[in-house]
């Protein structure tokens, strides 16, 4: 029966391609390619080899987990030929380039109707360091999937091809995420005869844990003085990242983001934002949003359900100089772009949404170009319409249709009465258009125009204006949470916990509010469950266990059956975590009495019941872990498993196929179809659905491991080891579970074998992540109890975990082997970031660079660590001494000693260093542009101390570094501080007239109190006559500096996108550096003396208290 209905599919699949054919015609057939794309390239260097843990860090307001990938953020100046992987969609009306090794993204999408790129084309693949990782590549379609940017946004992913049934033909992305170990799946679909095209996302938490994602397609467009984003007219506010400022949109009257729109500006315009600006359209109503380049007469539209795709937003980088600057470094002939973004169960960035065990979340979106109709108000998948007013009481009526509609009927109403209508063909490659003059004087509110296809009737796109009242007020903003102590009931202090939780916020700690709300109530459920919860994944079972205890136990009381099963199901996973099978399916099976956890509890009891070797008890279990999640490819994977393992492998066969048609990159599915096909119908067929499944699994080693990791679970060990001997690559966790394998089998010495042979292989790039490796890494330990190297990768494992065990885990690493550098260096991280010892991360660090002295990362690292101790300058210099071909191989190092050979007076080595180095755009980051001034200031000032006027002038004028928009400069409007030493060279040398140009210069911009570069501003108004205005900016210097002296606590910025949190002393020194050039500039010596030499008490890394101290009288 079954062959009959796949060859009836087969004949009807055919069927339906000839009347495409006839209807549409030969061109409008999908064609699908696959090529390698040659795109001239600025090359990412190796990854660093170093595991990178969690510091505190922001990244895109939200906690920068690095871990377990690696650092890829050093990028080549030098470009070269490259190439790419490219899958080529097309059809008659557009065409779209895929890059599976550039993230899956979507690289251009154009218009074959014009040859416009509808999505963004970039000439060059130029990375830059912005993604969480590093490199990052504008343009395309940037899939940020569960994090913003996604940290694989410059790295491989998977990939399939699909030819369906209706002609269309769709390429198929995604990858299992290792940090929450989800998978995302991306199908990008084009159609015969559409110039739409589909991306279907599926978002899956295999995992039975809760987990928190995010979604945004993050689109870019090219963009001009003519382009405009396109919100739907009922979008009355835009909103900021965090939800911390509105505006009103389209027409701005407010300070928004530190840009001042009060004389009333259009921001949906580009040009009209100079600095770079993010805006979220609040509250969305419709399904569309685009944007239109008003010149070119062409745009893009994007349509998704808004219930569920609810985010829109617009991110420039500013038409300004800045942004124009810093969009010159991410292209070369491309030009400026815009981010029309979109987001799914989202409406805002940091903004995640819950999702839960074996929880599996289905979407999709579409886009189109639009073009000739003066931009769009409504738009849907048949196409877009434009209705405007025009002069001399005229209407401009325009729409675009996605497909070609040979007698469509457009008509215009004023009130109920027809004042135009006309039936005409209408495709992609040509809009309507009409200039129309109604008989009486119109209200736009009273029109209404709709496009329909008279040979069937249906209305395919319509618009009636609405006129909106405007609102009064703003809506009201999110605010950084009170002090746990402050809030004043339990169930506050949970909420606010779970939210710093849901957010990934690195400013808070959501343990504070769960424990102030557990001191206030010990038995709470909630924040029980939610401490329980936290243990429970950082692979902590005895805690876990006694927190899920006291919430069921109030949850039970007086033997009651609970409506809220979760504790119940939680508690479940820990005991079975601990090898408790029986206590745990006790419990499990109590979790299955409430509908929400059934699913998940009875798919843990199959594998529980499958792990014992009762089959047909995990068969039952599993079947009714279906019964209420048919999604969960996970369970049917495991009744697949249990199928063919039963004696039914065509009954496992026929239930996987289904899946693979709709997520052919479900690597469990796949594998088990191959091994149900070959037990039921033989090994050629079967050997080419392996041959196929070897391909998309690209000899990924964590492909391999998660795959048989995922047969272990269920306790099928043969099958995992056959997908390990497949794996053709070398790595030490592959070898480890094979010798597990061989262990579980009885083979000792086999295993021993493998456990040797993993331990033989380098730790470079070696950064094992899964709970379940924990107890692997301790087996191989119990063979070879003199090997380092196991407790070495249990530490890194275990780090943003639980950091005490990854301590002891690294100090027998250390113990066994004195020599293993980065074990070394992993303590000196862990012993600042997680103990808070300073003293003792030097010294570990310390023993790290006299093992291993060509890792330039370890450099950088201790170079901070001597900064944030204040220790001597030239302590720092005796770091970097013969260092420099080593350090130079990282940005952050290099710059570090060029840090330091500034402030140890040796600025011409520091400028001869940098002469001809190039370093990539980091966002969030002046770093590189504040060292850069600093060198050439001071080369500058020593010339000018020597009378080389001449040369301090050269000097001073290359610390004229362009500004760039995205960083984070403690003291901004550093050109003020150039320009003031500029204008005291030119006066040197006797140039009055420039002098005062650049004086003028330095005493223009208007910067805030808080900050040194004042003081040199208030030295230009001196130069330039205005000792009053100098005075009153020495004052206000004081002010702030006491300001910032009395009120500093070392808090951080709650919705900071980016950075990591500044040590204390560093601020204070600040603080007192301000507060001495006031005094210094009033000619109160005394006192200036005395605050900056607590500046450099505080912090002797402040160069310019340094500086500013050498000449006070």
């Amino acid at each position: 029966m079954k062959n009959f209905s796949t060859a009836i599919q087969k004949r009807l699949g055919i069927l339906m391609l000839m009347i495409l054919v006839l209807h549409f015609g030969v061109n409008a057939q999908v064609r699908l390619t696959v090529e390698d794309r040659v795109i001239p390239t600025y090359p990412v260097l190796p990854a660093d080899k170093n595991p990178m843990f969690f510091k505190g860090e922001s990244y895109q307001g939200a906690s920068k987990f690095i871990y377990p990938y690696a650092m890829n953020d050093m990028i080549s100046d030098v470009k070269s030929d490259k190439a790419w992987k490219t899958l080529t969609l097309e059809n008659e009306y557009i065409r779209l380039g895929i890059t599976p090794e550039i993230g899956g993204k979507l690289y251009y999408a154009t218009d074959k109707s014009n040859n416009y790129n509808f999505i963004y084309k970039n000439d060059v693949v130029r990375p830059s360091n912005i993604g969480m990782l590093g490199a990052w590549v504008s343009g395309g379609i940037e899939w940020c999937v569960l994090h913003h940017h996604r940290a694989s946004t410059f790295m491989p992913v998977d990939y399939a091809t699909s030819e369906n049934i209706d002609g269309s033909k769709t390429v198929w992305i995604g990858e299992t995420e290792p940090r929450q170990r989800m998978r995302w799946t991306i199908g990008i679909t084009v159609f015969p005869g559409r110039s739409y095209f589909q991306a279907e996302v599926k978002i899956t938490n295999p995992t039975p844990y809760t987990h928190t994602f995010l979604y945004w397609a993050n689109v870019s467009t090219h963009t001009n003085r003519d382009y405009q984003v396109i919100f739907p007219p009922s979008v009355q506010f835009a909103t900021f990242h965090a939800k911390n400022s509105f505006t009103r949109w389209p027409f701005s009257t407010e300070i928004y983001n530190g840009q001042d729109f009060t004389r009333g500006v259009d921001i949906s315009w580009w040009k009209n934002s100079e600095n770079s600006n993010s805006f979220f359209a609040h509250d969305l109503k419709e399904d569309f949003m685009g944007g239109y380049d008003h010149g070119k007469q062409t745009g893009t539209v994007h349509i998704g359900d808004h219930n569920i795709v609810k985010g829109a937003k617009l991110w420039e980088w500013g038409s300004g100089p800045r942004g124009q600057a810093t969009e010159g470094r991410l292209t070369e002939n491309s030009g400026p772009y815009v981010e029309i973004m979109v987001g799914a169960f989202s409406d805002n960035q940091p903004d995640y949404s819950w999702i839960r065990p074996y929880e599996v979340k289905i979407f999709r979106q579409y886009w189109y170009p639009v073009k000739d109709i003066q931009g769009f108000k409504n738009a849907n998948l048949n196409g877009a319409v434009n209705l405007e007013a025009r002069e001399k009481n005229q209407v401009f009526l325009g729409y675009y249709s996605t497909r070609k509609v040979i007698k469509a009927n457009i008509i215009l109403k004023q009130g109920d009465k027809t004042i135009f209508e006309k039936t005409t063909e209408i495709s992609p490659e040509k809009a309507f258009t009409q200039l129309i003059k109604p008989e009486a004087p119109f209200a736009i509110e009273d029109l209404y125009t709709q496009m329909s296809d008279s040979e069937t009737g249906e209305v395919l796109v319509s618009y009636k204006p609405v006129v909106l009242k405007r609102e009064d007020t703003l809506p009201e903003i999110v605010r950084k949470p009170d002090h746990p102590k402050d809030i004043p009931t339990v169930e506050e202090l949970y909420l606010t916990g779970s939210r710093i939780q849901q957010f990934h916020n690195p400013t808070l700690n959501a343990m504070d509010y769960y424990e102030e709300a557990l001191k206030r109530d010990p038995g709470d459920i909630r924040t029980n469950t939610a401490m329980g919860h936290n243990y429970l994944k950082n692979g902590d079972y005895t805690n876990a266990r006694a927190f899920f205890a006291k919430a069921i136990k109030r949850l039970t009381r007086d033997y009651t059956r609970p409506s809220d099963c979760e504790p119940l199901y939680l508690q479940g996973l820990t005991l079975k975590a601990m090898g408790l099978y029986d206590e745990a399916t006790d419990t499990l099976y109590r979790a299955t009495w409430d509908y929400a956890w059934h699913s998940a509890a009875y798919l843990e009891l199959a594998r529980i019941s499958s792990l014992k070797g009762d089959l047909m008890k995990a068969l039952r279990e599993v079947e009714e872990s279906l019964s209420t999640n048919s999604r969960n490819n996970a369970a049917i994977e495991l009744k697949s498993s249990l199928l063919r393992k039963t004696g039914d492998p065509k009954g496992a066969a026929e239930l996987l196929e289904e899946i693979l048609k709709h997520d052919p990159l479900d690597f469990r599915a796949a594998n088990d179809y191959y091994l149900a096909v070959r037990e039921s119908v033989g090994n050629q067929k079967a050997d080419e659905i392996l041959a196929e499944l070897t391909g998309r699994m690209r000899d990924f080693n964590q492909n391999y491991l998660e795959l048989a990791i995922s047969y272990l679970n269920d306790g099928f060990i043969s099958e995992a080891e056959d997908v390990l001997k497949r794996y053709r690559g070398r790595n030490p966790i592959v070898e480890y579970y094979r010798g597990l394998i061989e262990d579980k089998k009885g083979n000792r010495a086999e295993a021993e074998k493998f456990f040797r042979s993993g331990s033989s292989m380098s730790v470079d790039y070696v950064f094992p992540f899964r709970l379940e490796t924990a107890d692997v890494l301790r087996k191989v330990s119990s063979y070879l109890p003199d090997d380092a190297k196991p407790w070495y990768y249990l530490g890194n494992l275990l780090f943003d975990k639980q950091p005490e065990g990854a301590m002891e885990c690294w100090k027998k690493a250390v113990a066994l082997d004195p020599q293993l550098a980065v074990a070394w260096r992993n303590l000196g991280w862990g012993y600042y970031n997680a103990m808070d010892d300073g003293a003792k991360a030097i010294e570990a660090y310390e023993k790290a660079i006299a093992i291993e002295k060509n890792e330039p990362i370890y450099y950088s690292e201790l170079d901070a660590l001597y900064e944030m101790s204040n220790a001597p300058v030239e302590k720092r210099l005796r770091l970097f001494e013969g260092s420099n071909e080593t350090v130079n191989k990282r940005d952050d190092s290099f710059i570090r000693q060029i840090v330091v050979l500034t402030l140890a007076g040796q600025p011409e080595k520091a400028v001869q260093f940098l002469n001809g180095r190039s370093f990539s755009y980091r966002e969030g980051s002046s770093r590189v542009r504040e060292v850069l001034i600093d060198a050439h200031l001071m080369m500058g000032i020593k010339y000018m101390e020597e009378k080389n006027h001449k040369k301090a002038l050269e000097e001073f004028m290359l610390a004229r570094v362009p500004d760039e928009e995205g960083g984070s400069a403690r003291a901004g409007a550093r050109e003020v501080q150039v320009d003031f030493h500029i204008g005291k060279a030119y006066e040197a040398m006797g140039n009055r007239s420039k002098a005062r140009s650049y004086f003028t210069m330095a005493a223009k911009p208007e910067l805030r109190d808080g900050n040194y570069v004042r003081y040199y501003q208030a030295l230009s108004q001196i130069k330039l006559g205005n000792k009053t205005k100098a005075e009153e900016i020495f004052k206000s210097m004081i002010s702030a500096g006491d300001k910032q002296i009395n009120s500093s606590d070392g808090e951080t910025d709650f919705f900071a996108k980016f950075g990591e949190r500044e040590a204390k002393n560093v601020i204070l020194s600040e603080a007192y550096l301000i507060k001495g050039l006031g005094f210094k500039g009033l000619g109160d010596n005394i006192s200036a003396k005395e605050n900056l030499k607590k500046a450099l008490e505080l912090s002797a890394g402040n160069l310019y208290a340094k500086v500013e101290l050498n000449d006070v009288k």
